[in-house]
């Protein structure tokens, strides 16, 4: 930059000043030419500091604030259910994410999700912005957030895209007992700490499970179907999440972590439902290619409504095996067990393989079987996915 603009000024330096000079006029001449050498040796001074502040700006990154990337994925489904063939092609999710640095201790996180492509009545598609917060650090070690946030709960919750997790399909018990994706309005604190131990507490809108006095069909135990999305939110009475993680070995993780919401109703009156209390653990151990996951959690529903009719106690958890012997290619195999009604115990068994051409691109394929209990659905899927 700087040796293409030091010719060029002096070009337009010369030019504009010896049409006005006589040719005759050695003295003169000299004395312009004095005055030139003068404003050219001031001008380069000037474009030397305008090229080091920009050439700083931008190794410095100060004009990178705004922050874009995203996730999505495609899944092929063909199970056969007591019989009955079911074959779907759904492009099940696309994210876009946006973040904006205000500062270098504060910045702004969202994401923008559309399942299911087409949002109308009868599609069954949504768009939802899944995170949206504003996020402080009062130290390097410790952030506050608030806004729209993830539960800190389970293994897929918080990080959920496609290239970081085996099988087609989340998780099963993390798409039931714990409710992924599962996000709330609320405030959290998150302090990590020197020995590999970090901790998060958050308070939040509880879930708000369907009134039985206003439809025959409504399960007033479905949690699923509680959560309440921050949308116009009822928050008569707030939830209380916790969790506590330890990542000081190598390849390890362990987690635990809990939720207390004190009526499922969240009505200023006595209803139909009261507390509901979350509890489970997860651990996850790397030993050079071959990783081991193990996830458990437990709700424990209060009150006599609860227990009659067989829901008070819903739990479920699920160990993996995936091996993975280079950077493009993994295995799996996935035993899921889980229960949402007493005397209804259902079981998942999942086997496939991924495939990474890049790193943040996956393709994926897997069979599942179930037993009468999980709807019996077997078969097989398909799906790509992407991060970026």
């Amino acid at each position: 930059m700087k040796t293409m603009m030091k010719p060029l000024a002096s070009a337009v330096l010369l030019a504009g000043i010896s049409s006005t000079v006589l040719a005759d006029d050695q003295q003169t001449i000299q004395a312009l030419e004095q005055r030139i050498q003068e404003l050219e040796n001031t001008l380069n001074e000037r474009l030397d500091v305008l090229a080091d502040a920009v050439e700083k700006q931008q190794t410095s990154g100060q004009d990178n604030k705004v922050h874009i990337g995203g996730y999505g994925e495609m899944h092929y489904n063909n199970l056969d259910e007591n019989g009955e063939d079911t074959r779907t092609l759904d492009f099940h999710r696309m994210v876009l994410f946006f973040g904006y640095d205000f500062s270098d201790r504060a910045r702004f996180v969202t994401e923008f999700e559309v399942e299911h492509i087409l949002v109308s009545a009868s599609s069954g598609g949504a768009v939802e912005i899944e995170q949206a917060y504003l996020e402080f650090d009062l130290k390097d070690n410790m952030q506050l957030r608030t806004g729209m946030l993830l539960m800190p709960v389970g293994l897929v919750n918080e990080t959920h895209e496609p290239p970081t997790f085996y099988g087609v399909e989340r998780p099963v018990v993390e798409t039931t007992i714990i409710p992924t994706t599962w996000y709330s309005n609320g405030i959290s604190f998150t302090h990590r700490l020197s020995n590999g131990i970090s901790y998060d507490l958050m308070i939040s809108e509880g879930l708000k499970t369907e009134d039985p006095t206003t439809s025959s069909d409504a399960d007033p135990f479905d949690l699923k179907a509680g959560k309440q999305k921050g949308s116009n939110a009822d928050a008569f009475d707030l939830a209380t999440t916790a969790r506590i993680r330890y990542t000081g070995v190598a390849g390890l993780e362990l987690a635990a972590y809990a939720q207390y919401q004190p009526d499922l109703d969240q009505s200023a009156v006595d209803s139909y439902a009261e507390s509901a209390t979350l509890v489970g653990a997860h651990a996850v151990y790397q030993w050079n290619s071959i990783t081991t996951k193990a996830l458990y959690a437990r709700w424990d529903l209060a009150g006599d409504d609860a227990k009659a009719a067989g829901k008070n106690v819903q739990d479920g958890g699920y160990v993996e095996i995936n091996w993975r012997p280079s950077e493009q290619w993994g295995v799996f195999a996935r035993q899921s067990n889980w229960s949402q009604e007493t005397g209804v115990d259902a079981a998942q068994s999942d086997v496939g393989v991924n495939y990474w051409p890049l790193p943040d691109i996956v393709f994926k394929a897997d069979v599942q079987m179930q037993n009468d209990d999980a709807g019996n659905a077997d078969g097989f899927n398909l799906g790509m996915g992407y991060q970026f």
